[in-house]
């Protein structure tokens, strides 16, 4: 399963209010309102000492105190009510400007302030780059009407000086407004982009914690594989050996054979036991190799000395067989024989596994009793055991890991039959003619 998170939407295309407000935004605010305040009061007094005394027209103290702060207070609410604010702080700055306020610098920070703040924050970007447009321009022509009465006023000054102040002012004055735009935006475009990115990040950590659950999942089910085959089989076998040492009670020798055999078999599934646990307690997974194709003699010895009849033979060359495709050959088969032991009261067993071109073919027939729910869950077993049902579904759990096909079930004559194709890179073996690779069984029965 892959997961893939959306990219951030462009951040251009993103027209909604930014993040909501805090407490803290609201004091960050009235901080930087009071600052302009006390900044403007000092420009303030600094320009009415400047203008006193010319002829000049400029309001009172208690005036320019008063304008400063209405100036200053809608600064206070820039993010609450950017257009609000942009639009209070530009009529306040006409209405100063026409009575003489005699600084400059307090209102130009309030306006780059709102101006500012208004492309940043306002849920419409088209409204407030309206809105700044028709703000400028009326700003522009209290300018163009101030530098026209300055012209009427001032005589016997060349034109040349005259045209440059004006040009430098219009220019500025320009550059002023288009930067307190751009600035906005690119507040808004970089606050969107960092809103992509966080809830990418937030998406990707949720995949993150979707895989990491589905690996543990894989995981588990692994282990519960491992453990079935380790532990099935060979508990199976002494069971069998328990229940003849039992019924031989009579025959010293014979008993003593078969609790040799439980002795011997219990070993055993405590050493395949340490391994795995070795497996799983071991970072990187190094151990002893698990059992293979090279082991399948051995199983089908220890199977025939419970008293079933295994026929055992081999099909092509088997040596180019990868050892993971190995292993889950013959835990097929440890789990085919399993059953076979425990459910079928069967005499003869037959175990093939056959090499093809591009496929591995391991089939385990017997001539025992051709039940579908054979190993099953509630399948009651000769040993008296019950199946429990995970036999069936780890072998298809295994095959379906290399890509391969099953068919469990039985047959029409008698018997039962599992059959495991496993596709195998093809290899050209010197001295070996390619055999065709068998058409794939569709799988059947009852996963257990």
């Amino acid at each position: 399963m892959s997961f893939v998170v959306p990219p951030p939407q462009d951040p251009g295309s993103v027209d909604r209010p930014r993040r909501r407000l805090t407490r803290r935004d609201a004091r960050v605010d009235a901080l930087v309102a009071l600052g302009l305040l006390a900044l403007g009061a000092l420009t303030a007094v600094l320009a009415l000492v400047v203008v006193d005394g010319e002829p000049t027209a400029s309001t009172a103290p208690a005036e320019t105190f008063a304008w400063l702060v209405a100036l200053c207070a809608p600064v206070a609410l820039r993010r609450r009510r950017p257009l609000v604010a942009m639009v209070v702080v530009a009529a306040v700055v006409v209405g100063a400007s026409l009575r003489g306020y005699p600084d400059d610098l307090a209102p130009a920070l309030a306006l780059f302030l709102v101006i500012s703040t208004a492309n940043a924050w306002a849920a419409s970007r088209r409204r407030a780059l309206v809105t700044s447009v028709v703000v400028s321009a009326a700003l522009f022509a209290l300018l163009v009407v101030g530098l026209a009465r300055r012209a009427g006023e001032v005589e016997g000054v060349p034109v040349g000086p005259l045209t440059a102040s004006v040009v430098y002012s219009v220019v500025f004055t320009a550059l002023f407004f288009a930067g307190a735009v751009l600035v906005g935006r690119s507040s808004r475009v970089s606050a969107a982009r960092l809103h992509a990115l966080e809830r990418a990040g937030v998406d990707l950590r949720a995949a993150q914690e979707v895989v990491a659950d589905q690996a543990i999942d894989e995981e588990r089910s692994r282990i519960a594989r491992e453990l079935h085959d380790v532990v099935a089989h060979n508990v199976a076998v002494i069971g069998i050996q328990a229940g003849a040492a039992r019924r031989a009670l009579d025959r010293p020798d014979v008993a003593r054979g078969a609790l040799s055999a439980v002795e011997a078999t219990a070993r055993t599934t405590v050493e395949e036991l340490e391994r795995l646990l070795r497996v799983l307690r071991t970072r990187d997974g190094s151990c002893a190799a698990p059992a293979g194709l090279a082991d399948l003699p051995q199983l089908v010895d220890d199977t025939r000395r419970l008293g079933l009849d295994v026929r055992w033979g081999v099909e092509g060359d088997v040596a180019d067989v990868p050892e993971s495709t190995g292993v889950t050959v013959y835990r097929v088969a440890q789990e085919a024989l399993t059953n076979t032991l425990k459910h079928a009261s069967a005499s003869v067993a037959v175990v093939r596994l056959r090499r093809h071109d591009r496929t591995v073919e391991i089939e385990v027939v017997d001539d025992g009793r051709g039940s579908g729910d054979r190993g099953s869950p509630g399948t009651t077993s000769a040993t008296g055991v019950t199946g429990t049902g995970l036999g069936h579904r780890g072998m298809r759990e295994r095959v379906d890991l290399h890509g391969g096909e099953l068919e469990v079930g039985p047959l029409p004559r008698g018997g039962y039959r599992v059959r495991a194709v496993l596709p195998v890179a093809s290899c050209a073996v010197p001295g070996r003619e390619p055999t065709p690779a068998s058409p794939a069984p569709r799988s059947s029965g009852v996963a257990r």
